[in-house]
C-alpha cells in the first residue's frame, strides 16, 4: 500500500467551541500524510487563532454558504484523496488510514465515514443518538432517500462532481450542499461503500441549539428547492427515514421520527422565511 496525500478541507464560521477537538483528532491520525484546507466565513471568535494554534498553514476565506465554501477547499486540495469533514466532527485515529487502505484496495472512488454521536447526555441528543444507530443500520445509500452521506473522495471525481453544479446557487446554498455534492458524484461513479466507526458528530444539545441549526439549514435551501435540476432531490429528501421499524429498531424509530419533526419544523421555518424575503 502506498501513503498518498489526503487533503482534508473544514469549512468554519465562529467554530471554536469545538474546533481544538477537531484538530486534536486529525493531529492523532495515525495516518500522517495530511494536508488541512480551512475555509473561513470571516470568524469574529477564536477559531483562526486555534487553527494557527495547530500549525493550520492553508487558511482561505469565503463570504457566502457552505457549497461554495467546500469548494474552495476542494480546488485548493493537493491530495490525491480529498475528505470533506465539518468543524464539529470528531474521526476516529485510525479513521484516514483505514480509508486509504480501503479504496487502494478495492478501487472506490468514494466513501461514508459511519458517524456516532459524540455525546448522549441531553434529551435532544438521545434523538439525535436513535436517529443515527437507525440509519446506520438500515445503510441506506441511494442518493435521493438516504441520509448516509460520502465524505472521503477521489479528488478527480469530486472535482467532476462540482463542475457538473451550477455555479449560480454556490455562495447561497448552505444545508443541502452535501447531498448535492453526492447526488452528482453518484451520477458519475454510483460505487461507494461505508467505513464503520469512522466519526464522531457534536450535535445540538437543546431545542434552541437544533432551532437554530436547522433554520439556517432551511433558510439556505431555497436556492436549492426552487431549481429544476434539483427539486426531485430535495422532495425526496423531505421525509421520515427509510426502514422505520425495521431491525428491531422500534424505540429507536419513534426517537426519529419525534428529531424529524423538530428538525423538519425549523427547517420548514427558515425555507418560509427566506421565501418571503424576511
Amino acid at each position: 500500500m502506498t501513503t498518498p496525500l489526503v487533503t482534508i478541507t473544514i469549512p468554519t464560521f465562529n467554530s471554536a467551541g469545538f474546533l481544538t477537538l477537531c484538530l486534536e483528532a486529525i493531529r492523532n491520525q495515525t495516518y500522517k500524510n495530511i494536508e488541512i484546507n480551512i475555509v473561513d466565513g470571516y470568524s469574529t471568535d477564536d477559531t483562526l487563532k486555534i487553527a494557527k494554534e495547530f500549525g493550520v498553514k492553508k487558511i482561505f476565506y469565503y463570504k457566502g454558504y457552505l457549497l461554495g465554501a467546500r469548494y474552495q477547499g476542494v480546488k485548493a486540495a493537493k491530495g490525491n484523496y480529498i475528505l470533506i469533514l465539518d468543524s464539529d466532527q470528531i474521526l476516529e485515529r485510525t479513521a484516514i488510514k483505514r480509508a486509504v487502505d480501503m479504496v487502494q484496495k478495492s478501487g472506490l472512488k468514494m466513501l461514508v465515514f459511519e458517524e456516532n454521536v459524540y455525546k448522549s447526555k441531553t434529551f435532544i441528543e438521545k434523538l439525535f443518538d436513535m436517529d443515527r444507530r437507525l440509519f446506520n443500520a438500515v445503510c441506506d445509500l441511494d442518493p435521493y432517500t438516504g441520509v448516509i452521506l460520502p465524505r472521503f473522495f477521489e479528488t478527480k471525481l469530486l472535482n467532476q462532481a462540482y463542475k457538473n453544479i451550477p455555479q449560480v446557487i454556490f455562495s447561497k446554498t448552505g444545508g443541502p450542499d452535501h447531498a448535492i455534492v453526492y447526488l452528482e458524484s453518484y451520477l458519475i461513479n454510483p460505487s461507494v461503500d461505508v467505513l464503520s466507526n469512522a466519526v464522531r458528530h457534536i450535535e445540538p444539545a437543546n431545542l434552541s441549539v437544533l432551532w437554530r441549526k436547522f433554520y439556517r439549514w432551511g433558510y439556505t435551501s431555497i436556492t436549492v428547492h426552487d431549481f429544476g435540476k434539483y427539486h426531485t432531490l430535495m422532495s425526496r429528501k423531505e421525509r421520515f427515514r427509510t426502514g422505520l421499524f425495521t431491525h428491531g429498531m422500534f424505540v429507536e424509530s419513534v426517537g426519529s421520527i419525534l428529531l424529524l419533526i423538530l428538525k423538519g419544523l425549523a427547517f420548514k421555518f427558515g425555507y418560509f422565511m427566506a421565501k418571503s424575503g424576511l
